[in-house]
C-alpha cells in the first residue's frame, strides 16, 4: 500500500483485510510522509491484529517512487498493489492464491471488480470474451492493448495479484505517459493470466457526472490539437519501447507493433469524437470510429 493522507478510506480497506478467510499475508505500508491520521490508523490496526509492516518516508518522494518503494519492501511470494480507497470480499485473497498455486506458470490472477462512487453509484462491467490466457506472447500483448481501448471496468492489470518475482523483472512504474498501461503491456509479455469470474474487488471511483465535462472542455478547446495528439504518441512510443526491449522474435515484435498502431488510431478517433461532441461540433461523422470495438458484457448501475 503506497499511502498518502489516506485517513478517510483506510479503515474500510483494513476492515476488509481483517475479514479475509486467508491469513498468511502481510500488509506492507509505505507512508509518503502523511500529515493526517494515517500513521495513527495503521498503528490502531496493528494492535487489532492486522499484520501491517509500516514504513514511513522522511519526506514525500512522489507517487511513482512510492509505488516502487512498497514493491521493494515486500517479501511475499505473491504481490498486489492496493489503493487506500479499495476494499475486498472476504474470499479474495484465498481464491487468488489458490489459482496461483495451481498454475505456477501464470503471471497473475484477475477478478471482476466494480467501481463505486461516494454517493453509492455503482459502475460494473463483465467481459466474457477472450482475456489474457494465451500462451503466445504477442497474442496476449494484442489483447492487453485492446483492453486499454475498450472499457475501464473490464480489467485493471496493475491492481491484480501477481508473482512478485515476475513483477520485479519489469521496469516497474516509470514516469511515462499512461504509466499503468505501459506496465500492463510489459507484464502481458511475461506470461498468461488466470481469471476468476467473480466480483471480489471493489474500487472507489470519482463521480464522472461532476468531473468529465470540465475535464473534456479544458482538454479539447479549439486550437489544442497538439494536446490531443501528443499523449497518444507518447503512450504508443512507450508501448513500442517495451516491445523492442523484449526477447520476442522479430516477427512477434512486428505483430505487437501492428497492434500499437491500431491502438493509437482508435484513441485518436475517440478523442476527436469527444472533442466534437463537447465543443458543439458534429459528432456524427466520428461515430463509426467511436463505436468500433468488441464491447461484451453486462452493465449494472
Amino acid at each position: 500500500m503506497p499511502l498518502y493522507n489516506a485517513e478517510r478510506y483506510l479503515p474500510r480497506l483494513f476492515d476488509s483485510l481483517l475479514a479475509q478467510d486467508y491469513s498468511n499475508f502481510e500488509v506492507v505500508v509505505s507512508d509518503n510522509a502523511s500529515d493526517d491520521r494515517t500513521p495513527e490508523i495503521c498503528q490502531n490496526y496493528i494492535r487489532r491484529g492486522l499484520p501491517v509492516r509500516y514504513h514511513r518516508n522522511p519526506s514525500n518522494i512522489g507517487q511513482i517512487d512510492n509505488f516502487n518503494c512498497v514493491l521493494k519492501l515486500s517479501r511475499g511470494k505473491y504481490f498486489r498493489w492496493v489503493g487506500s480507497d479499495d476494499w475486498f470480499d472476504a474470499s479474495y485473497t484465498r481464491k487468488c492464491v489458490e489459482q496461483l498455486e495451481a498454475r505456477p506458470d501464470i503471471v497473475g490472477v484477475t477478478t471482476y471488480q466494480d467501481h463505486i462512487t461516494d454517493e453509492g453509484n455503482r459502475y460494473y462491467q463483465e467481459y466474457t470474451g477472450k482475456r489474457l490466457e494465451s500462451p503466445i506472447p504477442h497474442l496476449r500483448f494484442r489483447q492487453m492493448v485492446w483492453f486499454m481501448t475498450a472499457h475501464y471496468g473490464y480489467i485493471d492489470p496493475i491492481y491484480t495479484m501477481m508473482h512478485r518475482e515476475m513483477l520485479l523483472k519489469t521496469h516497474k512504474i516509470r514516469p511515462v505517459p499512461r504509466m499503468d498501461q505501459v506496465l500492463s503491456v510489459e507484464i502481458a509479455l511475461l506470461g498468461a493470466f488466470e481469471h476468476i469470474p467473480e466480483c471480489l474487488s471493489h474500487r472507489r471511483r470519482e463521480d464522472f457526472s461532476r468531473t468529465t465535462s470540465k475535464a473534456l472542455s479544458d482538454r479539447y478547446q479549439p486550437g489544442t490539437q497538439k494536446n490531443l495528439i501528443d499523449p497518444i504518441v507518447g503512450v504508443a512510443s512507450a508501448f513500442g519501447a517495451v516491445v523492442w526491449a523484449s526477447d520476442l522474435k522479430i516477427l512477434e515484435k512486428l505483430l505487437c507493433l501492428e497492434a500499437i498502431v491500431g491502438f493509437a488510431g482508435k484513441r485518436m478517433w475517440r478523442k476527436m469524437y469527444l472533442q466534437a461532441r463537447e465543443t458543439g461540433g458534429s459528432a456524427r461523422r466520428f461515430l463509426p470510429f467511436a463505436a468500433k470495438g468488441k464491447l461484451v458484457g453486462t452493465t449494472v448501475q
